[in-house]
């Protein structure tokens, strides 16, 4: 069966990307280009926790399970316990230092993430619903319900509410999604993962660290590779207070290049992960 992870992460792995650092000089950049990187690596948090939650419940919904170094790859200590609930499955997952060695983040995590599950991805109902419980990454608060819901074949709707993050120097950035994840291919070669795209839609608002509310809107469908680390197509544009930024991540070519307009001012960008 196919990883989970291959409908829901691992585009959402991939948005990590969106942080990038100018060509330009600092001086001649706007501050709003800050505040695009800063929205991106926000994105790269919780879908971090997308990636962790969809290796977890492919050990097995039998039986309770813990997993340390040995298991999956990684320092410190990683607890998952699987109750039921009728017919949803329950799974609370522990934190201890935990640096999970398969990502491609040296992130540290504490807490605990509790995760429903009813039915199956591949099936025609499946709906999942993360919550948080004193969970850190990296020192960073993680607060938040994602909800990831089947709406079609090889559609799934995707829902963030209440996320918020308290980051180590005392400032939050609150989050609220409504997307849209779409398989586009490689769904007919279920055991052949980098073969797999996938397109995103949708928005998410809330207020940075600078205190600006923001709207955050994919203009034109973001287009993933699962065999290219990088957003290989699609635009988004942030709007911050006032102020607007396009960033455009090309036309499907597999490169770490993309292009942010702000103030009808161009700026060639290289792509980054989020720390």
């Amino acid at each position: 069966m196919k990883r989970t992870s291959l409908i829901f992460a691992t585009g959402l792995m991939m948005m990590a990307a969106i942080g990038f650092a100018s060509c330009q000089k600092d001086d001649e950049q706007d501050p709003i280009i800050t505040q695009a990187a800063e929205d991106s690596d926000v994105d790269s948090y919780y879908d971090d926790v997308m990636t962790e939650v969809d290796e977890l419940t492919l050990v097995g919904d039998s039986k309770d399970s813990q997993m340390m170094y040995a298991t999956l790859g990684g320092q410190g200590k990683r607890t998952r316990k699987t109750s039921w609930d009728g017919i949803c499955r329950i799974d609370s997952v522990t934190y201890e230092n935990f640096i999970n060695a398969n990502s491609r983040y040296e992130r540290v995590k504490n807490g605990l993430i509790v995760i429903r599950t009813y039915g199956r991805y591949n099936e025609a109902e499946f709906e999942r619903t993360i919550t948080f419980k004193n969970f850190t990454i990296n020192g960073n608060l993680i607060e938040g319900t994602k909800v990831i819901r089947k709406t079609a074949e090889h559609e799934y709707q995707i829902t963030l509410t209440n996320g918020k993050i308290t980051f180590t120097d005392g400032t939050t950035y609150t989050r609220t999604i409504e997307r849209t994840r779409t398989w586009v291919a490689g769904y007919d070669t279920p055991y052949n993962i980098w073969d797999d795209v996938y397109t995103l839609e949708g928005s998410a608002t809330g207020v940075n660290r600078q205190g600006n509310t923001y709207t955050h809107q994919i203009k034109s469908a973001l287009m993933f590779r699962h065999s290219c680390r990088w957003i290989v197509q699609g635009i988004i544009d942030l709007t911050v207070g006032d102020k607007q930024v396009s960033i455009d991540y090309g036309n499907g070519e597999c490169d770490s290049l993309a292009y942010v307009t702000v103030n009808g001012k161009t700026y060639e960008v290289k792509l980054r992960g989020g720390k």
